[in-house]
């Protein structure tokens, strides 16, 4: 009979942590840490490594990819709750060259200064340490009560800017880890986001008045489109006319958080940021709440309601070109 994976049996619910011995302190994060860390080098790569130091916060998605390391192995996590990335997995050029020099070499080589570009085969032979550092981390019940480090899938992101593009709007928690590895002077660093687990309790909601129910059922059904613009422009007539497919226009100051959507006679009813679902555009509003007056002799002079709208996030768009069959087909 096969062994059995004691992670999937733990994600089952097939087994149970050990108790903790009467009267014993329950283990540290520092030292749960440095358990899964040094057991996940060795597995993976053969790398002897201690955890120097190791920080936590919470922060939210934008502030993750606006203030992220820049030129680091950028791997996405997903845990299947949602389909976007779900959590970010990033390692350091130090970090990133000792683990490719022990998988090629069987050894480290000098610490150097000049550290080349990352490539997506750095970030593919990165894959087994991280795998194993999450793998580890659940094993050890780091983060138990409100993470699951084990519930992830992992794969390479190109950089944080296309991270961006699909990761879930929420907070995070962020740990930050220095280590030092081969015994020797050489650091790296890494930094590990996961949303922490959330349980929704849903307030039950009394039913004041039967006219806003009624109205509500009459309009649910009802058809609602929606314009999405992305700017506005003025120009002479000659040059509109002089459109050709691929010609490309300078877009000044837009970026992809400009979107603007309109309903019928172009009464403005949301903002949203431009992003891409499976390859293609998309734009995204994650909450917009609109509330329904109950006092029907109100209707004659409605008062526009305020909404709270959260977006998604997505980074700037670093080339503001944009060819005009892009925004014919967008």
């Amino acid at each position: 009979m096969a062994a059995i994976n004691p992670i999937l049996a733990q994600k089952l619910g097939l087994t149970q942590a050990p108790p903790v011995a009467q009267g014993a302190q329950p283990a540290t994060p520092m030292r749960q840490m440095r358990r899964a860390l040094g057991r996940a080098a060795d597995k993976a790569a053969g790398l002897s490594v201690s955890v120097l130091g190791i920080s936590e916060e919470d922060m939210d998605a934008e502030s993750l990819i606006e203030g992220g390391p820049e030129g680091w192995v950028v791997l996405g996590l997903r845990d299947g709750s949602l389909a976007g990335l779900t959590g970010l997995f990033l390692l350091d050029q130090p970090l990133r060259s000792a683990l490719v020099e022990m998988q090629t070499m069987g050894s480290l080589l000098p610490p150097s200064d000049d550290q080349r570009r990352v490539t997506r085969v750095d970030a593919v032979m990165t894959l087994p340490f991280a795998s194993q550092v999450l793998a580890e981390l659940a094993e050890v019940g780091f983060g138990a009560a409100d993470l699951e480090p084990a519930a992830y899938d992992i794969g390479p992101i190109d950089d944080l800017r296309t991270a961006g593009l699909v990761m879930v709007q929420g907070n995070y928690r962020i740990c930050r880890i220095t280590i030092q590895m081969g015994g020797g002077e050489t650091q790296g660093e890494m930094l590990i986001a996961m949303r922490p687990k959330v349980s929704v309790v849903t307030a039950p909601v009394k039913d004041t008045s039967g006219w806003s129910v009624a109205l509500r059922d009459a309009v649910q059904e009802a058809p609602a489109e929606l314009d999405a613009i992305l700017t506005r422009m003025t120009m002479p007539i000659h040059k509109l006319e002089g459109f050709e497919v691929g010609q490309v226009l300078n877009l000044a100051g837009t970026t992809v958080g400009s979107v603007t959507l309109t309903g019928p006679g172009g009464i403005i009813i949301t903002t949203a940021r431009l992003g891409q679902v499976a390859g293609k555009r998309a734009v995204r509003v994650q909450h917009s709440r609109v509330e329904l007056q109950d006092d029907p002799t109100n209707l004659a002079t409605p008062t526009p309601s305020k909404g709270h709208v959260v977006a998604d996030v997505v980074p700037e768009i670093t080339d503001p070109n944009i060819t005009a069959s892009d925004l014919v087909e967008g």
